[in-house]
């Protein structure tokens, strides 16, 4: 970890690479249209309906088809000669579905046609995010992965406080027609950013040694044998993550977790801080904006730091997340919401950097995208169910009442992590061995598994 700390105590130099610096800035408009078009989304609904249920049902329908579409993305992200390819196309096809968002709440106040086009773009993010994480070794050396995952965390966060500021104040002034037309500018910028990038080095490159399997990464598969390669392709990634003790632990956790923050910063906070709906988006907007602002803090403090026990790190943050949105229905909207939500971004920024540093360390390039759609499955699958349940947990408590106890529970869940052992060793180059016979996830390459 020492070498890894000492690249994210330079900051964003990794920017001065003029491919990833492509990458980044693609990544950071598209981010700040997408929050923007949260704030807008959320609080379009509340004026609609003014339901916390219609609200709570909508966000959790537009969870869901980028969680089926996971799974898939990552075979085709691992098997195509272009990951950029896709992530071009996808950002092209978002461009057009959000024009046709814009004119629907233009012409009329239906959620059920403006939810059904929104589905369109977490299909598409079904793609975009497994070859986006898999391209991400296309682009950086290995040594530099904590420094750039680093860096994108801080464009989240740049987009996360950009984002929701301009979709509070376009959706509160100009409306949400306005706001969701401002997002699909930015995944057109975005498109062509992404075209000026080259990859660094060639890919299919498998530094930990496995094997390249039959259909490796580029290699097309024959039409009748698409489907069964695609299938072929997932249960070698699930054989490999169910190798990893620490990495089934964390899905599990993260998966429950992750649910309760949806339901309360997708439904209990949007209800807490714009109960009125768009006159109230600028509150909504400063809240996520705060989040961001912590994000940020945390990345300052990250860069100091030298990161030895990953396990216990990730998981007292996640708690500390966790402890925020609690603490956030306990104040309620104002300045102590505000402070809540940077706390909330602090521990968000290290989770987000040190995660994906420890999958893109460990699992070999052949397998990347597969693995990294299988996370995202894991850490989001029950998303939509946490955003569905939080409507009656709403309508039983209040919304400041759901928020505080969702969060409690989160936080008993997080702590729970460290009952693992295999979590407890966890550091940024994977678990301390065990004494124990290594499992062969990799199709009998067992170097490929657990390498430090």
């Amino acid at each position: 970890m020492d070498a890894d700390a000492g690249i994210a105590r330079k900051g964003l130099g990794i920017l001065r690479e003029r491919g990833f610096r492509y990458y980044w800035t693609a990544r950071a408009l598209s981010l700040i249209g997408d929050y923007a078009f949260r704030t807008a989304f959320a609080t379009h609904i509340i004026s609609v309906s003014g339901s916390a249920s219609t609200l709570a049902a909508a966000t959790a329908v537009l969870l869901v088809p980028s969680l089926v579409f996971y799974l898939v993305g990552g075979a085709v992200g691992d098997r195509t000669a272009s990951r950029r390819a896709i992530m071009v196309w996808v950002d092209a096809a978002r461009f057009v579905v959000l024009l046709l968002i814009a004119g629907v709440t233009y012409w009329t106040p239906s959620v059920v046609l403006l939810v059904v086009l929104a589905v369109l773009i977490g299909v598409a993010d079904g793609f975009f995010q497994p070859a986006s994480f898999a391209y991400m070794l296309e682009i950086t050396p290995k040594e530099k992965l904590v420094a750039a995952n680093s860096a994108l965390s801080v464009g989240q966060q740049i987009g996360l406080i950009g984002g929701p500021l301009i979709g509070g104040f376009m959706v509160s002034l100009a409306g949400a027609p306005a706001t969701f037309a401002f997002d699909a500018a930015t995944f057109l910028v975005s498109a062509i950013l992404l075209l000026l990038v080259r990859a660094s080095r060639s890919t299919g490159e498998d530094p930990a040694g496995a094997a390249e399997p039959d259909g490796a990464a580029g290699e097309p598969v024959a039409g009748g044998h698409r489907l069964r390669q695609v299938g072929v392709d997932v249960a070698q990634a699930v054989r490999f993550v169910a190798g990893l003790r620490w990495l089934l632990v964390s899905l599990v956790v993260n998966a429950c977790t992750n649910a309760v923050y949806a339901g309360v910063l997708d439904v209990s906070v949007p209800l807490i801080m714009a109960p009125e709906g768009t006159s109230e988006g600028r509150s909504l907007g400063t809240f996520y904006a705060f989040q961001g602002i912590g994000a940020l803090a945390g990345a300052a403090v990250l860069a100091k730091l030298t990161v030895r026990r990953t396990g216990p790190a990730l998981y007292l943050m996640l708690a500390l997340m966790a402890l925020s949105l609690a603490a956030t229905g306990v104040t309620g909207g104002g300045a102590g919401a505000l402070a809540m939500a940077f706390t909330y971004g602090v521990g968000l920024h290290f989770f987000n950097s040190l995660f994906p540093s420890l999958l893109q360390e460990q699992v070999p390039d052949n397998l990347l995208s597969r693995v990294g759609s299988l996370a995202f499955l894991g850490f989001n699958g029950l998303m939509p169910l946490g955003a569905l349940l939080m409507g009656p947990l709403v309508s039983t408590l209040d919304a400041r009442g759901a928020a505080v106890a969702a969060g409690l529970v989160a936080a008993a869940t997080s702590l729970a992590a460290l009952l693992s052992a295999d979590v407890r060793r966890l550091t940024a180059a994977g678990p301390e061995p065990d004494t124990g016979a290594r499992p062969d996830p990799a199709d009998g390459d067992k170097d490929a598994v657990g390498r430090v």
